[in-house]
């Protein structure tokens, strides 16, 4: 019989990785060293032998009872070779008075540390920091819809988007959804050189208030829905896919089998790159495993409040076979799952500071400010690239887990200073649509944050 794992546990926890003996300090437990691990310096001895015949062994204990936690004692290897050779010496009363005032003034000890520990984390003691979501604030949001009766039903949006002419400015979107044989978007039909100028033809086009549309649940599922296609326009240009099922955003290699690496602004350097496709590898082996890592990004609008919007970004994993072709839905899990898990507070930043990035990153202009989704005639969607935050009041992190995060936001270029001044300047223009003798008087919206 040998002693049960409970009784061992109790026993080194109440003798805290310490001989027992008086007047002893050796630590039991020997630091690891860069090539060999720890070692155990400890030895569990019994206060009455295990057996008749050894040290304190004729005690009039039953056998039964020796390899419990009441008959042993944590000592070094000295003096455990001490105690059991000293048996007059050492006797069972005097061991476990020995036993006894080393466990209490363990626990004394460890009570003093721990109350110590609770004091200094006192009211005063906290710091203020900010707190950093994963939320992008929404400055501006088109405030009217415009709808126009079409020919085509809800299921023949594809046929309806053929008759689309595409605008001489290449960065305007134009997202359309058909629901009841009505076409809406976000585009002013009245003008006849837009977009959708052969759909709309000389038929009777509606304006809408977005701030009504909103406080009607099936129109805010069509309102929704039309954020969604622009966001669909907007990752597409940056070279996204688009996974259906699962709704989330991913890279694709640039060539068949070829990992792709992108360069960004991380938290607190100027410039550095990051795969966003490869397949990993077994580093027992050093061979390449059987799949493929894709970064991913689930994003959604939310309606926070009465006028007011923000992007969610929630960073995700996609997983092929090849580079290509989805992995089975039923293999994903635990690969994510497991990559997921390891992602705490800085990890998790790191990659949404990744996407913010490359979302609000031109052709013109790195890092801007701003993710602006234009729709033409002074109608867009206008994203801050600063994450949404908070003041909070907490203990503060360990200083050796602490990070610093210094592209907190990003200032104005040249470029983007032009681009959000052409989208005031439209703002200016004269609206064509007060030319309507019956059109409803609405109240103007500011959507700036």
């Amino acid at each position: 019989m040998a002693p049960s794992q409970k009784d061992l546990k109790v026993l080194f926890q109440r003798s805290g990785n310490r001989c027992a003996f008086p007047g002893c300090t050796k630590v039991l437990v020997y630091p690891k060293s860069d090539l060999d691990g720890p070692v155990v310096l400890s030895e569990v001895a019994h206060i009455v032998a295990r057996s008749p015949d050894g040290p304190r062994g004729e005690y009039p204990l039953p056998l039964e009872e020796r390899d419990k936690y009441d008959n042993l004692i944590l000592l070094c290897e000295e003096h455990h070779h001490i105690v059991d050779n000293q048996p007059q010496t050492y006797t069972v009363e005097r061991l476990r008075q020995m036993k006894a005032k080393h466990e209490k003034l363990i626990l004394e000890a460890t009570q003093r540390a721990v109350e110590a520990r609770t004091d200094s984390v006192s009211e005063h003691e906290y710091v203020r920091e900010a707190l950093h979501s994963t939320l992008l604030p929404v400055q501006k949001i088109p405030r009217y819809v415009y709808g126009v009766p079409c020919d085509y039903s809800d299921f023949q949006e594809r046929e309806a988007a053929e008759k689309i002419v595409p605008p001489d400015d290449k960065a305007e979107m134009y997202p359309f959804i058909i629901r009841g044989g009505m076409l809406f978007c976000f585009q002013n039909l009245r003008y006849k050189g837009g977009p959708f100028r052969k759909l709309v033809g000389d038929r009777k086009v509606e304006r809408f208030s977005s701030y009504k549309w909103w406080n009607d649940p099936d129109r805010m599922k069509w309102f929704v829905s039309l954020l969604n296609r622009a966001l669909n326009k907007l990752t597409g240009r940056k070279g996204l896919n688009l996974d259906k099922k699962h709704r989330r955003y991913y890279f694709m290699p640039e060539k068949p089998g070829e990992p792709l690496r992108i360069t960004y602004r991380p938290l607190n350097q100027s410039t550095a790159t990051r795969q966003v496709v490869w397949q990993p590898i077994t580093k027992k082996t050093g061979l390449p495993k059987r799949y493929w890592y894709h970064r991913a990004v689930a994003l959604r609008f939310h309606h926070v409040s009465d006028r007011h919007w923000c992007l969610s970004i929630r960073p995700e994993m996609h997983v092929t076979e090849d580079g290509l072709i989805p992995l089975a839905s039923e293999s994903i899990g635990s690969k994510v799952t497991r990559k997921k898990a390891r992602m705490f507070n800085f990890d998790l930043l790191r990659e949404v500071q990744f996407w913010r990035d490359f979302l609000s990153t031109s052709k013109l202009s790195a890092s801007q400010p701003r993710i602006i989704l234009p729709f033409g005639k002074g109608q867009q969607i206008i994203i801050s690239s600063t994450l949404m935050q908070a003041e909070i009041e907490w203990p503060g992190m360990p200083e050796e887990y602490q990070e610093s995060f210094k592209n907190v936001e990003y200032l104005d270029d040249l470029f983007s200073w032009a681009a959000l001044q052409q989208i005031e300047a439209q703002y200016d223009e004269d609206d064509e649509w007060e030319e309507w003798e019956d059109w409803e008087e609405e109240e103007e919206l500011d959507y700036d944050t």
